[in-house]
C-alpha cells in the first residue's frame, strides 16, 4: 500500500512538471502592452531581399555556351493553347527497297525506299563508277556538284514516307536534266540497294528532315506536308488510288477530295433492327487542302455516320503515301 502511494505521487509529479514546462519556441514575451507569445522565425522562409549579383569581371564572356535543349521557335500552330495533344502517329516505314523515277510536270526525281544516309554512299559510288568529277560534296546539306560532259547538281532529301529518299538532278538552268541520267542512277541504286549495309554518318541529319508529319487541326488529326500544293495533291491522289478508296468527287481547283468508305461488317440482328436508321450519304469523308507558308495542310472532315474514325482513315492513307 505504501509503495502504491509513492508510485502515484511520482506519476502526478511527472505529469505536473511536463505541463508546466514551456518550450523555447513559445516562451513568454511581455512588452508594455501585455504578455504575448514569441514565435521562433521559420529557418526555411525565403529572404525578401536578394543579394548582390555575382561579378565575374568578364571572365566567362569568351566561353562557348552549348544550348543542348533550345526552346523551339514560335511557328503558326493549329492547336489551341493549353490542349494536350494525343500521342503522335508515325508514318509507315514498311517498304520493299523500291526505286522509281517519278515525274510531276517538267520535274523528275528518283524515289528510293531507304534513308538518305543509306542512299548517299550509293550515289557517291555511282559517280565514281561513271568517272564523274565531284567539285562539291556536302553530305550535311545533301548537295553534290558533279562534272563530266556538263555540270550536274544533285540534291538528296528525305521523302514523304518514313525511311525514304528523293533525289533531284538539275542542270545549270535549275531544271531537271535529261531523263537518261535519272534512269541510269535509279538502275544503279535498284541493283545495289538490296542487302546494302553502307551508311553515311555525315548525312545522318538528312534523316530528320521529313516532309510529312501528323498535326491536330481544330482537335482533329491532320497531316502537314512540307511541300507545295501541287506536289501534295499528286502524292495524296496516288495514295488514295493505291489504297483502293472510292473517290466520289475530286476538285483540284477547290482543293478537296471526297471519298466513300465501305461499311464495316455487322451482325444479322444489328442490320435487321437498325436498317431503317442508316443514312446512306454520298461521301463519308472530305479531304480538304489548305496552304500555309509554303506548306500544305490536309484536314479530314467527316460527312456521314460511318463507323470509320479519322484515325483509321489516316492509317489507311499513311500506308499508301510515298
Amino acid at each position: 500500500m505504501k509503495h502504491s502511494k509513492i508510485f502515484s505521487l511520482i506519476l502526478i509529479s511527472i505529469f505536473v512538471l511536463q505541463n508546466c514546462t514551456i518550450p523555447e519556441s513559445r516562451k513568454e514575451y511581455c512588452p508594455e502592452n501585455g504578455c504575448l507569445l514569441e514565435k521562433r522565425e521559420n529557418p526555411n522562409e525565403r529572404y525578401k531581399n536578394e543579394g548582390d549579383k555575382l561579378k565575374t569581371n568578364g571572365e566567362f564572356e569568351s566561353l562557348d555556351v552549348l544550348d543542348e535543349f533550345p526552346i523551339p521557335p514560335k511557328t503558326p500552330s493549329f492547336i489551341k493553347e493549353g490542349e494536350t495533344p494525343r500521342p503522335k502517329k508515325i508514318f509507315s516505314s514498311i517498304g520493299s527497297e523500291n526505286v522509281e523515277v517519278r515525274r510531276l510536270g517538267e520535274i523528275y526525281w528518283i524515289y528510293v525506299e531507304a534513308l538518305p544516309s543509306k542512299s548517299w554512299p550509293l550515289i557517291k559510288d555511282f559517280f565514281a563508277d561513271e568517272e564523274f568529277i565531284l567539285t562539291n560534296d556536302n553530305p550535311a546539306a545533301g548537295k553534290i556538284t558533279a562534272q563530266k560532259d556538263e555540270n550536274l547538281f544533285l540534291t538528296l532529301e528525305h521523302g514523304i514516307k518514313n525511311n525514304s529518299s528523293e533525289i533531284y538532278l538539275l542542270n545549270e538552268e535549275n531544271m531537271s536534266v535529261q531523263l537518261a541520267y535519272f534512269e541510269d542512277l535509279a538502275a544503279y541504286i535498284s541493283l545495289n540497294l538490296p542487302g546494302y549495309e553502307g551508311n553515311s554518318i555525315a548525312a545522318q541529319g538528312l534523316n530528320l528532315n521529313k516532309k510529312a508529319r501528323i498535326v491536330y487541326v481544330q482537335k482533329e488529326i491532320g497531316i502537314e506536308f512540307r511541300l507545295p500544293f501541287d506536289r501534295t495533291w499528286s502524292a495524296l491522289s496516288r495514295a488514295v488510288d493505291k489504297a483502293d478508296l472510292k473517290v466520289v468527287d475530286r476538285n483540284r481547283d477547290l482543293k478537296y477530295i471526297q471519298i466513300k468508305l465501305e461499311a464495316q461488317e455487322e451482325g444479322f440482328f444489328t442490320g435487321l433492327f437498325n436498317r431503317d436508321n442508316i443514312v446512306d450519304a454520298e461521301a463519308d469523308y472530305e479531304l480538304v487542302f489548305s496552304e500555309s507558308e509554303g506548306n500544305t495542310i490536309l484536314e479530314f472532315k467527316k460527312l456521314s455516320d460511318n463507323e470509320f474514325s479519322v484515325d483509321e482513315l489516316v492509317d489507311i492513307i499513311n500506308e499508301s503515301l510515298s
